[in-house]
């Protein structure tokens, strides 16, 4: 019976007043139906009678590979039940798969107070110039307030430096912080026993919060900071372009304060930066005197040579400190090495691999006594210009030069002249087989006099010391620039007295 034939009878039985009997000839049912239809206050629609299906002999098949496999999905159990014969389409898979699932769980939602919880976690930003990029996400739990920051990786370092600036940001800290199963914070579990990482304990104690994991595949426990990593990926990440690291984090900041933090908030219904002001940030535990030591520690044994090794790169300390036990500290900028408590040397830190990164002074002292060691370090300092340059070594040993003297002298000139100029020279050199550095200093002092500029951009005065200049890295200019700046442009007259012809280095003097 269908409810329009039930309503029908109701109608014509309750309202019109006509007998049962007149009822079936109006309707042309048999009286009994109009007796069952008005026993009924609701209707309840007959179950379908089960129809014979193709795929009634592979469902205890499909519930063993869910028992074996939860979480299979329909594509898979239909490849697999279709190598046991199964001839039919997915629709009807799909249609008794959605019959057997579980129903999806309820949450309760839980109202958190003012600086009582926030929630962290990192999110894959794809990539910048072939390098990966992450995004750091902290959000205050009551007010929906938002922090990111971008890294190149998810380390421990990383971890640790975007909760400091978040903390500052906010100007203090959370009671609590929730976290997935970060390998930062959680280092195993064991039933329901969790090991904490015991450094990330050291760090929530300086700073006196609360590290809180999830359960295990449990996403909903911190459910805020998830909608925040989708909204920042539709919202923020969709449909721009970046050129760095540099750039993605100045336009994020631009973005955090001008738009994700005076927003709209769809839960509260207000600005997350007014509702922070307003009843959260002086709720919060104010910030520590000093900042927490977020540098990597490890101890370290200086070899022989005065080098330190870290992440493949090594790194020199004074030739005092050779052989023996120090400790390295890193964060993104410096690698410093310390004796006990005094640092004894600190480089810039270099995320390439296999470098060597020394500092000149480091072997002041110990190269006047040892004068072959001295040549070999200006030869290494000349082969690492590059090949014109190793070129030009190699041609220099086939002299009768003394190569000490001239690795020395040839240094001198770097300093005074710098690098390019000096390499132009030796290129010029070698075309002439006018090997030493006298040929070099004309080849550059006629160089400059033709771009009418003698001043030497070096020059060193007596307060500068050249092993330190040395050891300085700045990016190379070329001193061309600046001569074509200064140059004052002269109308052609008789006058001028002509330039000596450069084709031949040796038609200089040699004083």
């Amino acid at each position: 019976m269908k409810i329009e034939t039930w309503a029908s009878i109701r109608h014509l039985y309750h309202a019109e007043k006509l007998p049962k009997k007149a009822i079936a000839r109006k309707l042309g049912l048999d009286p009994k139906t109009v007796r069952q239809a008005l026993k009924k206050e609701t209707f309840c629609a007959p179950s379908p009678s089960h129809r014979a299906s193709q795929l009634d002999p592979f469902k205890d098949n499909i519930q063993t590979l869910l028992g074996t496999y939860p979480g299979l999905s329909g594509v898979r159990i239909h490849e697999e039940i279709q190598a046991m014969g199964y001839s039919g389409g997915i629709s009807i898979l799909r249609d008794y798969l959605r019959t057997i699932q579980p129903p999806p769980k309820a949450f309760l939602p839980i109202r958190v107070l003012p600086a009582e919880e926030a929630q962290c976690d990192w999110a894959y930003a794809g990539r910048i110039s072939s390098q990966k990029v992450y995004c750091f996400l902290m959000v205050l739990s009551f007010s929906g307030m938002l922090y990111l920051e971008f890294f190149p990786s998810q380390c421990f370092e990383n971890f640790l430096i975007g909760h400091v600036h978040a903390f500052h940001y906010f100007g203090g800290v959370p009671k609590r912080i929730r976290y997935d199963n970060l390998s930062s914070v959680v280092l195993h579990r064991f039933d329901r026993s969790v090991h904490l990482n015991p450094r990330f304990l050291d760090f929530s104690a300086h700073y006196l919060f609360d590290p809180s994991p999830c359960n295990v595949k449990s996403p909903h426990e911190k459910g805020r900071v998830e909608k925040n990593v989708h909204y920042v990926k539709r919202n923020f990440l969709a449909g721009r372009s970046f050129l760095s690291l540099t750039d993605i984090n100045a336009q994020a900041l631009s973005w955090r304060d001008q738009t994700a933090n005076c927003r709209i908030h769809g839960s509260t219904k207000q600005k997350p930066i007014d509702l922070f002001l307003r009843e959260e940030q002086h709720r919060l535990i104010p910030l520590p005197q000093r900042d927490y030591d977020i540098r990597i520690t490890t101890p370290v044994k200086s070899t022989s040579q005065a080098l330190v090794q870290f992440e493949t790169n090594r790194y020199s300390v004074p030739f005092a400190y050779a052989s023996r036990m120090l400790t390295l500290k890193a964060d993104d900028q410096f690698v410093s090495i310390y004796a006990l408590d005094q640092r004894i040397a600190q480089h810039p830190r270099s995320f390439q691999k296999y470098q060597r990164i020394e500092d000149p002074s480091h072997y002041k002292g110990l190269l006047p006594s040892k004068p072959k060691a001295t040549y070999f370090k200006h030869r290494d300092a000349l082969l690492a210009l590059g090949e014109t340059a190793r070129r030009y070594v190699e041609a220099l040993a086939k002299t009768e030069l003394h190569p000490f003297y001239q690795f020395k002298k040839v240094i001198t000139l770097i300093d005074l002249y710098g690098r390019t100029e000096v390499l132009q020279a030796m290129d010029h050199a070698l075309h002439y087989k006018a090997m030493g550095y006298e040929y070099l200093q004309n080849i550059i002092l006629v160089n400059r006099r033709n771009r009418s500029c003698s001043t030497p951009p070096g020059s060193p005065s007596s307060k500068i010391n050249p092993d330190l200049i040395r050891s300085t890295w700045v990016e190379e200019r070329d001193p061309g620039l600046y001569d074509q700046h200064f140059q004052i442009e002269e109308d052609d007259d008789e006058d001028r007295i002509p330039e000596t012809s450069t084709d031949d280095p040796s038609s200089e003097d040699n004083g």
